[in-house]
């Protein structure tokens, strides 16, 4: 899909220029030229990798987009936990993969046709070495490659204004121009610009093959009403040219339109800036800025330990609740509302805090990648993890009793064999339901609030929980980064809900 993306908003750039710049313009050859570098670029140019030093703005909203964010959607957890059926991802990639299924259908349709069209008739060659095929139940003239099919009727009244536009086509590979113009189609199916830019390129075929007649010495006036009578019949076949109807008046407007200043072909320079724009857009960070970063990160989890060592300190025979930092919410919708985590006055912090896990001696030495080109995966997908997980969680008992809820962020690196390591829990703010006292001695009989005690147990229960789930999952697929397999750090929320 990423590449899917980077495509479409590729052709939707360059189209756009054409539009507001060159649409206009009486240069045929030239904006046909424009189009069809327009196609290739959106072919080409998502493939082109880059490094920057730092990630631009654009280049932060392009790595969302495509799925570059590796904080999977919150998945929640009851003591009933069922897996979900579908994700967002499923339905959009779902949603996709029929569309361009059914453009796969539609243009096998349009094959069979036009190779039934082709088929048979009587048949001979032109002076070009084109095939010429009459058939009575041909509407309306067309031609396709070096065969130009049209009906005995024309073929006896019009056989010259016919030919001459037809041959034009075959002369100038229009038939190319489509052929790569299905692919796309195909392809970004969604993109509305795609259809826009169909539209245009089958018009310049038209204004091309139009102004070589004219050329020729036929009668202009004579060759309009033939447009006219002509311009109608289905319009089924691809890579085909025709008789347009849709484009007629544009068409014989466009015979008498005083040709355009050779300097306005200038304005087409602003596709180059565009094109450099493109590619800095899809371009990743360099590694050796995520290590300044991690630098960086590890001062501020110093800091943060030194913080919170008080705390620690007061409550050292008890588990310290786990002060939630803010973070970026998931790339899917959240499915719960964030709340503050019950946590010790001591123990606040003021700014959000970022903390970098320290890599385990058995994981391998070399880079982690926070947004590597491919992320790691589950194998099976998102929906499979949610699955597992659904199958494997137990909502903790203590957890249960004490009525302890929130949400556990759990941090953990896929290596470069899909094995995980280093799970570890990066924020908690579970709290209970009921209220929570920081009182000593025994409870009383029957009291209708728990301790800061068990509350830290409970959360201490269902971090054990997540962690417990992560370590036992399978390999996943790995990360890979300029074709290579690299290490790639994970977050998953698992929010715990009491039903």
């Amino acid at each position: 899909m990423e590449f899917i993306i980077k495509s479409a908003v590729t052709l939707a750039l360059l189209y756009s220029l054409f539009y507001f710049f060159l649409k206009k313009e009486t240069f045929h050859k030239f904006n046909r030229v424009c189009l069809f570098f327009t196609l290739v670029a959106s072919l080409v140019l998502p493939l082109v990798h880059i490094s920057t030093s730092h990630p631009t703005a654009v280049n932060e909203a392009v790595m969302a987009s495509t799925d570059y964010i590796t904080t999977l959607p919150t998945i929640v957890v009851t003591p009933e936990t069922k897996a979900p059926l579908l994700t967002w991802n499923d339905v959009l990639a779902g949603i996709y993969w029929t569309g361009l299924c059914i453009m796969l259908l539609y243009l096998a349709l349009q094959i069979i046709q036009t190779y039934l069209l082709i088929k048979g008739g009587l048949r001979h060659t032109d002076k070009f070495g084109n095939t010429v095929i009459l058939k009575d139940d041909v509407k309306s003239p067309f031609s396709i490659f070096h065969y130009i099919v049209m009906s005995v009727e024309d073929y006896e009244k019009h056989r010259q204004n016919i030919l001459t536009h037809e041959q034009e086509h075959i002369r100038m590979y229009h038939s190319y121009d489509l052929l790569l113009l299905e692919v796309v189609k195909v392809l970004q199916w969604f993109n509305p610009f795609v259809w826009f830019l169909e539209n245009d390129l089958k018009t310049l075929h038209e204004y091309q093959a139009d102004e070589a007649v004219i050329n020729q010495g036929i009668d202009a006036k004579q060759y309009q009403q033939l447009l006219v009578v002509k311009a109608v019949g289905n319009r089924l076949q691809p890579f085909a040219n025709n008789l347009r109807r849709g484009s007629l008046k544009k068409r014989i407007i466009m015979m008498y339109q005083k040709k355009s200043n050779r300097w306005m072909m200038l304005k087409a320079l602003f596709i180059l800036p565009m094109t450099c724009f493109a590619i800095y857009a899809f371009a990743t960070p360099e590694s050796k800025v995520v290590e300044k970063l991690k630098t960086k990160v590890a001062a501020v989890e110093q800091t943060f330990q030194e913080i919170a060592a008080p705390a620690e300190e007061q409550t050292a025979e008890q588990p310290v609740p786990v002060v939630e930092e803010q973070i970026a919410e998931p790339a899917a919708p959240v499915l719960e509302q964030k709340e503050e985590p019950v946590v010790a006055e001591e123990a606040k912090v003021e700014e959000p805090v970022v903390i970098e896990q320290e890599v385990s001696e058995e994981a391998p030495k070399d880079s982690i990648y926070e947004t590597p080109e491919k992320r790691a995966q589950f194998q099976g997908g998102d929906a499979a993890c949610y699955q597992f997980i659904a199958q494997n969680v137990k909502y903790p008992q203590i957890a249960v009793e004490h009525a302890v809820q929130g949400r556990v962020m759990v941090c953990f690196v896929v290596n470069k064999d899909g094995s995980i390591c280093d799970v570890t829990i990066y924020s908690n703010n579970a709290k209970s339901n009921v209220e929570v006292r920081d009182v000593e001695g025994e409870k009383e009989e029957g009291a209708e609030y728990i301790t800061l005690s068990e509350l830290n147990s409970a959360r201490k229960a269902l971090e054990e929980e997540a962690i417990r789930v992560i370590k036992a999952m399978p390999k996943w697929d790995p990360a890979e980064e300029k074709g290579k397999k690299v290490r790639c750090r994970y977050m998953l929320p698992l929010s715990f809900r009491l039903n």
